[in-house]
């Protein structure tokens, strides 16, 4: 085959695939939320991060489950000097959600 042939060709492979490599690396990835959810509930439900999974997750409100026991957190805000707000995932905290 000749060489500017290969070239080419080498050249489509990589534009095809280029997007799909970015796409299965990016699957991986975890957003800060979930992150931050993830390693809560590892402590609040004393399980391995690696055993905690997401059975609800919307915006403002994540449902996690591990180790046989399932929990809920939501999003509080508090407002902070300059009109900032700082962000944390709270478990809730009522009958609904036993450590069940």
């Amino acid at each position: 085959m000749p060489k500017k042939v290969v070239q080419v060709a080498a050249i489509m492979a990589l534009s095809l695939l280029g997007p799909l490599g970015l796409l299965a690396v990016g699957c991986g990835h975890e957003s800060a939320a979930t992150q931050q959810v993830r390693s809560a509930a590892a402590v609040d439900l004393d399980c391995d991060a690696s055993m905690i999974e997401f059975v609800g997750d919307e915006a403002m409100v994540k449902r996690v489950s591990g180790c046989g026991r399932t929990l809920t957190y939501m999003s509080k805000c508090n407002p902070t000097a300059g009109g900032g707000q700082d962000c944390r995932w709270k478990p809730v905290r009522d009958d609904s959600n036993k450590l069940n």
